[in-house]
């Protein structure tokens, strides 16, 4: 047990096995930063959240219309049908960033993972960040947002 957390931490999170959603360039690319106008699906999302009576924009203020409706979503468990939420709300997440965000863009880890790169160098990996929102361990996507915002 003690040896197979080492080699985790050594391996790291951007070259383990991808969680949740992967994105896989052309044999040969060395380039892991996507193009801006790249956009990730989350189309089970929208259709869930219009069926519920949310529409999503894309906008901040959308972020936080999510939210509200995020752990009765989760707890009902007909969702695991119809929609994958920490993935497709992270992704959702990571549109908005990118496109409010001036600098931020998609970039993918080695192990295909998408994760949002800001302008100042660092990284957000928006679904473990809505993962961990919907275990009720972080906080809100808005504070999500936030985070991206510079200083």
């Amino acid at each position: 047990m003690k040896r197979f957390r080492w080699r985790r931490r050594w391996m790291g999170h951007k070259h383990g096995v991808a969680r949740g959603t992967a994105v896989f360039t052309s044999n040969g690319s060395n380039d892991a930063d996507l193009p801006r106008d790249f956009h990730l699906p989350s189309e089970r999302l929208r259709v869930w959240s219009r069926d519920h009576g949310v529409t999503l924009d894309e906008s901040p203020e959308s972020l936080s219309l999510l939210d509200g409706h995020l752990d009765a979503w989760n707890a009902d468990a007909t969702h695991h049908d119809k929609v994958d939420l920490s993935n497709e709300v992270g992704i959702y997440v990571g549109s908005v960033i990118v496109k409010h965000v001036e600098g931020a863009h998609w970039r993918v880890w080695p192990n295909g993972h998408p994760v949002i790169q800001l302008g100042n160098g660092a990284t957000l990996d928006v679904t473990r960040m809505t993962t961990e929102r919907l275990n009720h361990t972080t906080p809100s996507l808005d504070a999500i947002f936030s985070s991206a915002q510079p200083s």
